[in-house]
């Protein structure tokens, strides 16, 4: 399995486990979680002003990726998202950091 980024904006914190839960039904999983806080949008989505972001460490199969952004694409819980590949030579850093 690969390692992405995933940063998203929700309107609140409470959707976080129903997120989690669509991740591990395409067989994903969460590694590391980091939490930005609410901020104010720079232009209204969907009327509202702000929203919560937050950036975490997943692991999916790269050939469930795209049934699962389409799967967020049709979903309500997120306003907005981005997904960037980790490269193997960031992930292996990362691991080492973690150790020493």
């Amino acid at each position: 399995m690969n390692q992405y980024e995933l940063t998203f904006l929700v309107e609140d914190a409470g959707t976080l486990p129903k997120l989690e839960k669509i991740l591990t039904s395409f067989g994903g999983k969460k590694l590391t979680e980091q939490p930005w806080g609410k901020r104010e949008l720079m232009y209204p989505i969907d009327k509202k002003t702000s929203a919560e972001y937050h950036t975490w460490q997943i692991q999916i199969d790269p050939s469930k990726l795209n049934e699962f952004k389409i799967k967020l694409n049709y979903d309500a819980l997120l306003m907005r998202y981005l997904f960037i590949a980790r490269e193997e030579k960031a992930v292996k850093e990362s691991k080492k950091e973690k150790k020493g």
